[in-house]
């Protein structure tokens, strides 16, 4: 790996986040400010882009492609302020168990309607809704 990497060298540093600013951040190294640290693994611009936005005040791990404070880009963090997956096109996500609460709630109400007809109630619809079951939708590969 060495010899296809020639001679540049890749460092690590620890840092604290001071700002973010869109896709890059500000990271404070001891008494050093670093402005312009990426937030993806590229500069390049893409819809289905992954973006993990590290809140201000909380530790990073930052790499160096050049073996100094250049071409720096964050490898990991402390505590998201936010994650944007498939460039964000899908809105937030869901709280599961919430979901399937409110949507059961409706199953219920829809399977004990009666109708009031003339001389009372005239029974329950033809066909009964079923629950819902979180296993059936969710993908759980992806967690918050």
């Amino acid at each position: 790996m060495r010899e296809a990497m020639g001679r540049s060298r890749i460092a690590i540093y620890q840092g604290i986040v001071k700002s973010v600013e869109g896709s890059t951040c500000t990271v404070t190294f001891g008494s050093m400010d670093v402005s312009g640290v990426r937030l993806r693994a590229s500069e390049a611009e893409n819809a289905s882009q992954l973006l993990v936005v590290p809140k201000a005040g909380t530790a990073v791990i930052v790499g160096s492609l050049s073996g100094d404070f250049r071409q720096l880009a964050v490898l990991s963090v402390d505590q998201a302020e936010s994650i944007m997956v498939g460039g964000g096109k899908l809105g937030g996500l869901i709280n599961i168990a919430d979901l399937t609460d409110k949507l059961n709630a409706l199953v219920q109400s829809f399977n004990g309607h009666t109708h009031q007809g003339v001389h009372g109630p005239t029974g329950s619809p033809l066909q009964q809704a079923s629950q819902f079951n979180a296993k059936d939708y969710e993908d759980d590969k992806f967690k918050h």
